[in-house]
């Protein structure tokens, strides 16, 4: 980790970008799940308390924190719930409807006065225990020092040292009091907004209460007495440099070069914490670990066989944090959770770094765990990047690309994945050829339902490399019910499948042919029996979007194994799948008119693909025996079914000509006795293509019907 963070921050310096130095016990407050602005007016009093409803609103500040069992913080910190309440809408009829109406915010003031009343004099409500006025007391002591420590200020950031002689003279217990207060009157005067309030002035699990509640105070005149309120950058930058200047360990000499060439003082010590806001929290940078047995080798381990003095050490927090800065999301990093359901992050950036850096993870599609609609994004974040990236090699014809996996391997440890240097030209052609192998496709159409509920056929959509990932780490049931995640392919899978070349692309790329074709076969046949009958298939809402990728990522597979339509399209696996998915609607369109609409939980053909997927000439065989009834009343039936009917058969015959022609001894072609895996995607394929004829027909007498 230690190399790759030390590239960055040089590439950070060449680009005349320095990352702030942040103090280490000056930390950004970790992403809260309850949180709440709690303003004091010139007296201590809390003149109003404002709920955080938008995480982002904390994203830009710090607290000086303190390790220890008390976890000491200033001037935000976190607390439990005031009161331990019995409240149980599980199992209590007035309680489940007291609930119900408050989260519905139609309880009336009344309601909630004797509520609170009821509940605030009851035996078994409990106020907090003594280790949390111990803790709030420790955070009110913090603040007394922190005033110790800034000293003298500029009339710009006067606002933070009212706030501590606010504090500074209030007690754990008194703090307790009107904080108590406060939340009763804000749920009792604002009935309107008491659920907002609610989890933060009464706790009623189980469980002790853990401090849940995260307390951001500030000053009620903050703007208007003062030039900057408490949460101000300026203010927080300012005592950032003061904390800085009393760090100990200024005066130390040094003893040499550490492993970069900067001057090893500090080298002994541990690593500073990076809090990142994202799903690896706290990141520890440590130097070679004496796990390593090799070490010993050398009589040396730990920091001994690799020192890093502090000059680097600050490098390298320093670029760590300004990559994964929220601000950046999308830009130089990324999760992708929903790819590999690991807790891990990718970073992309180019060599040289603008202020405003290139938004090129989000190009690999990992930050979309939280969005079901996607449709033609990739496109746009591919033309949004190359321009960015032709502007920036107008400058710098060499430009390059670095991508690499931040992972979290336990409480503890991180572990990076360098996953290669790219030039920016091959970034730019490698989205260019994504895009074309996806739409390496015959006439293929997805029946769906738009946001008016209406059905219409559309077009495969152009997947995220981490989406090829989610879906090859998805697992289809055989009638395509069910889906669950399974284990095999990597985000690097996903960054090789896009950028790799030559014969390590192809290995990668027949892990993932084989993961596509196993696990998907649930999916397709679910599909193909949905589209024979003119319906949709409507899987749950989180993987709804497989059925519109799933066809791309089999042709973008094809396209690097360099099988293109051209050719597979004259296939036998091809053209099998063509015979059984005709056969499908022929069959269904046999049990509308002959069987009275009593359609079977598998058509004909959606039941042999599982065999044609295997052993190709085994289902040929059954197809041909299975078919007859079907091919004889097609031939005989008259009146208005016999149109499509022979439709239908006409095009049987078609594809089976077409079949016997590729298979004919003037052909290198044959039917393969066993599927490869490029077969069974061919195959796939040609299942779910559906000439625009066919399309328009059935659909037509689908909804007839």
């Amino acid at each position: 980790m230690l190399n790759e963070l030390y590239d960055t921050a040089e590439k950070l310096a060449e680009s005349g970008i320095k990352p702030k130095d942040w103090h280490k016990e000056y930390r950004p407050v970790r992403k809260p799940k309850l949180a709440f602005f709690v303003f004091l007016d010139q007296l201590g009093d809390i003149h109003d308390i404002e709920r955080v409803n938008d995480p982002s609103e904390v994203d830009d500040l710090y607290t000086w924190e303190s390790k220890g069992d008390l976890r000491q913080s200033f001037p935000y910190f976190n607390i439990p719930p005031l009161y331990w309440i019995q409240f149980a809408p599980q199992t209590n009829e007035d309680d489940k409807i007291f609930a119900k109406d408050l989260k519905a915010n139609t309880l009336t003031q009344e309601q909630l006065r004797l509520f609170c009343e009821r509940i605030n004099n009851a035996e078994t409500t409990k106020i907090w225990p003594m280790k949390s006025f111990k803790k709030l007391h420790s955070c009110l002591e913090k603040g007394r020092s922190l005033r110790s420590i800034l000293g003298p200020t500029s009339q710009e950031c006067l606002s933070i040292m009212a706030l501590i002689d606010r504090l500074g003279a209030i007690s754990a217990e008194t703090l307790y009091e009107k904080l108590l207060k406060a939340f009763t009157d804000k749920i009792l005067n604002h009935p309107e907004t008491a659920a907002k309030y609610f989890d933060g002035l009464y706790y009623s699990n189980d469980k002790e209460p853990g401090n849940s509640v995260t307390v951001l105070f500030e000053l009620a005149d903050g703007t208007s007495r003062f030039e900057y309120p408490v949460k101000h950058q300026k203010v927080r930058d300012w005592i950032n440099r003061r904390l800085l200047s009393q760090s100990p360990g200024q005066d130390s000499t040094s003893s040499g070069p550490d492993i970069f060439g900067n001057s090893d003082t500090g080298w002994e010590k541990s690593f500073d914490d990076v809090q990142m806001k994202n799903v690896l929290g706290n990141v520890k940078l440590r130097a070679m670990a004496s796990a390593a047995f090799c070490q010993h080798r050398y009589g040396k381990a730990d920091a001994e066989s690799c020192p890093v003095g502090q000059e680097s050490r600050s490098k390298m927090k320093g670029a760590l944090e300004w990559l994964t800065h929220p601000s950046r999301k999308g830009k130089t990093w990324d999760t992708v959770a929903r790819a590999a359901d690991n807790e891990e992050i990718l970073l992309s950036y180019p060599s040289v770094l603008p202020q405003d850096p290139p938004a090129l993870t989000i190009m690999f599609g990992g930050g979309l765990e939280n969005e079901t609609d996607n449709t033609g994004r990739f496109e746009n974040c591919a033309q949004n990047v190359t321009e960015t990236l032709l502007g920036l090699m107008a400058k710098n014809q060499a430009l390059n690309i670095r991508v690499f996996v931040l992972r979290k391997m336990d409480l503890a440890r991180r572990r990076v994945s360098d996953l290669g240097h790219y030039s920016a030209q091959h970034l730019i052609s490698s989205a260019k050829n994504w895009q074309i192998g996806c739409r390496n496709l015959p006439l293929l159409q997805i029946k769906q339902f738009t946001k008016e509920k209406k059905t219409t056929w559309g077009k495969p959509e152009i997947p995220f490399p981490m989406e090829v990932v989610w879906v090859l780490n998805t697992l289809w049931s055989r009638d395509g019910e069910t889906a669950h995640r399974v284990k095999g392919a990597t985000t690097q899978d996903g960054v090789s499948l896009l950028l790799a070349e030559n014969s390590f692309l192809q290995q990668v790329l027949h892990r993932a042919l084989y993961r596509a074709t196993h696990n998907t076969v649930g999916l397709v046949l679910a599909l193909g029996q949905a589209h024979a009958q003119g319906q949709v298939f409507t899987p749950s809402k989180n993987y709804a979007r497989h059925t519109m990728i799933l066809p791309s990522i089999l042709g973008l597979f094809l396209f690097k194994l360099n099988i293109t339509k051209e050719d597979y399209m004259k296939s036998p696996p091809y053209l099998i799948g063509r015979l059984l998915s005709l056969a499908d609607q022929l069959h269904y369109y046999y049990c509308q008119h002959v069987r009275n609409n009593s359609i079977p939980p598998q058509l004909m053909g959606n039941a042999l693909m599982p065999t044609a997927l295997e052993e190709p000439s085994k289902a040929l065989s059954l197809f041909s025996n299975r078919i007859l009834p079907y091919q004889a009343w097609a031939k005989t039936v008259s009146g208005d079914p016999a149109g499509l009917a022979r439709y239908f058969l006409s095009e049987l015959g078609k594809v089976s000509s077409d079949l016997g022609d590729v298979c004919s001894e003037s052909s290198l072609s044959i039917i393969p006795e066993r599927c490869t895996d490029a077969d069974k995607a061919q195959m796939m394929i040609g299942y779910l293509a559906r000439p625009e004829k066919s399309d328009s027909e059935t659909t037509k007498q689908g909804d007839e019907k």
